[in-house]
């Protein structure tokens, strides 16, 4: 039965092929009904299209380095275990439900851990999924030759053995208590029949790089970059069938582009709205909103590293701490982000499972700022224009993305606001790619940088803890603390859910306190999502992560039948 027949006139299907996107024909007894709410529903589920700016940059798990790479190969590729809830547990085991593994034990000692891969789980070519692919993927993850960036995420581990055809055993050194997660969150498991053979230096322009198979619920259909990728159902998944037939990233040129995409109903979900898209799409009555937690802060990093060009030491703790009290947060975030942003707690978010809301903030007080300048030395010149010392003016500048409205709008908030209190600041705005250089090489006075957490609190380290000699990691303003460091070193290594939620909590009030940043906001994440569509599993990690088992609301309801009451 041709597409047309079979489907009313304003379905997802309809759409799509409007769009130029070609589905499949599906046939009158797909889904195994004939009835007419079969049918809404067989159209319904054909497929769901979302609207981005942004390509994936590769789709083998260890090269991909973007969110837009990440939600792909999320779908493609299946872990050990995945978490069970939004806010994701990464101490011990309990936070986690089988995938692969179908089972784990720990020894005794707790220095490894047995996993037993569903027999029934196939790679997208047939293939059965084994224990030598766990092994073999920890080894393409670890491989210096390949130079994944991910591949800090199993220091400590010693080896992947293979006991027999099902059997993988993971191998620490020491024990800690985030073993599991380390293990089961970082590692998408990779089939070893199709790339054990693959040189480093040619995966990245193999067949597999443009066309992977992985065991997932979802196999991948069509890659045209950027224009779409489709992905489409693993019909004989081990895990089930998937909601939807298909699922197509539509590839925008640009951000108002995608906006004008869900708008106008040529897509179904977009991840992010801001600024007044959030007004329109609720004047669109096929639109719903629907938040999810965020894992993302912005801040202005003050660079410590010494320079004989600078007037300003950020070196100075009593610098830092008189800026922060110049800046009022509240008001600066209403006035870039309006309702889409919170005031950051710090350098985490509320959706970590550590957070700390009571958290003492350097407090909004320009008085308190000039004192404290007053104390440096820094005293207002004979017009009230700037303050100097020594002849030299406090001036600094703040380095910004040019490709970034959010960011460039907070600078120009922060330089009035430091205005108020003698400082000359210059706004920097340079090309992305600029930025991002000048930012590791620590080429800044001040910058807007906006960062994105690990579900683990333990990547704190890799942001702020103490460069050690020329592995800066994202520590962009050098912040260096003994006392920083012995905390989080504590809290990782301790077993104690509330010994280890209490120590994180103390290093966090000493980074506030140090304040080797001006902590400005937390982004809301706001998706519009079609109101027919029934979203699951949003994580702030990985908020696509449950597309699979997301639900369409029945267009029908069945009559109720009144049934008599048995005895």
């Amino acid at each position: 039965m041709p597409l047309s027949a079979m489907l009313r006139p304003g379905s997802l299907s309809i759409r799509i092929l409007c769009a130029g996107i070609l589905l499949p024909t599906l046939s009158a007894c797909d889904g195994g009904g004939t009835s007419a709410e079969d049918a809404e529903r067989r159209a319904a589920t054909a497929g769901i299209v979302i609207t981005t700016a942004a390509d994936a940059d590769a789709l083998i798990p260890p090269l991909v380095a973007t969110t837009a790479g990440k939600q792909v190969v999320d779908l493609l590729f299946d872990h050990l275990a995945d978490p069970k809830d939004a806010q994701v547990r990464t101490d011990g085991d309990e936070g986690f439900a089988p995938r692969l593994a179908r089972s784990w034990s720990w020894a005794p000692d707790s220095l490894s851990i047995t996993f037993v891969i569903d027999s029934a789980a196939r790679w997208h070519d047939g293939a059965p999924v084994t224990a030598a692919d766990v092994r073999f993927s920890w080894r393409f993850y670890t491989d210096p030759a390949v130079g994944s960036m991910h591949a800090r995420g199993f220091a400590g581990i010693d080896s992947v053995t293979v006991r027999d055809r099902y059997t993988a055993v993971v191998w620490w050194n020491r024990r800690h208590p985030e073993q599991f997660f380390q293990i089961a969150y970082n590692l998408a498991v990779m089939p070893e029949h199709l790339l054990g053979a693959l040189h480093a230096d040619s995966i990245a322009t193999s067949a597999f790089a443009s066309h992977p198979i992985g065991s997932g619920r979802y196999r991948l259909a069509q890659w045209e970059r950027k224009r779409q990728l489709v992905l489409a159902a693993d019909s004989m998944n081990y895990r089930g069938r998937p909601t939807f037939d298909r699922v197509i990233w539509s590839i925008a040129p640009d951000p108002n582009a995608a906006t004008a995409a869900i708008l106008s109903g040529q897509a179904d979900v977009l991840e992010v709205l801001r600024g007044d898209a959030v007004t329109r799409a609720a004047q669109v009555p096929t639109l719903r909103t629907v938040e999810y937690g965020s894992l993302d802060y912005g801040y202005l990093v003050f660079n410590q590293r010494p320079s004989a060009r600078r007037a300003v030491s950020f070196a100075d703790q009593t610098m830092r701490v008189a800026l922060s009290a110049a800046v009022d947060r509240a008001a600066i975030v209403q006035n870039a982000l309006d309702s889409l942003g919170r005031v950051a707690l710090g350098p985490i978010t509320r959706s970590e499972a550590t957070a700390d809301t009571a958290v003492r903030a350097i407090a909004f007080d320009t008085a308190a700022a000039g004192r404290m300048l007053d104390s440096l030395g820094w005293r207002w010149d004979t017009k009230q224009t700037v303050r100097t010392r020594n002849g030299r003016a406090l001036a600094f500048n703040i380095l910004v993305p040019a490709s970034s409205g959010t960011r460039k709008k907070l600078a120009v908030l922060l330089q009035a606001q430091f205005k108020q209190i003698g400082a000359a600041v210059e706004i920097d705005a340079v090309e992305s790619g600029v930025f991002a250089a000048r930012l590791h090489d620590g080429d800044f006075d001040t910058a807007l940088n906006a960062w994105r957490n690990d579900p683990s609190p333990t990547s704190i380290r890799q942001s702020w803890g103490s460069v050690r000699g020329d592995d800066i990691g994202a520590n962009f303003g050098r912040y260096s603390s003994a006392n920083f460091d012995a905390t989080v070193d504590s809290a990782i290594v301790t077993f104690d859910p509330r010994q280890r939620t209490a120590l994180f909590r103390r290093a966090y009030q000493r980074i506030v306190d140090d304040a080797p940043a001006i902590w400005l906001y937390e982004p809301r994440n706001l998706a519009a999502v079609r109101t027919r569509l029934v979203p699951t599993g949003l994580r702030a990690d990985a908020w696509l992560a449950g597309l699979a088992d997301w639900d369409v609301q029945r267009v029908k309801a069945p009559p109720t039948v009144a049934r008599a009451s048995v005895p």
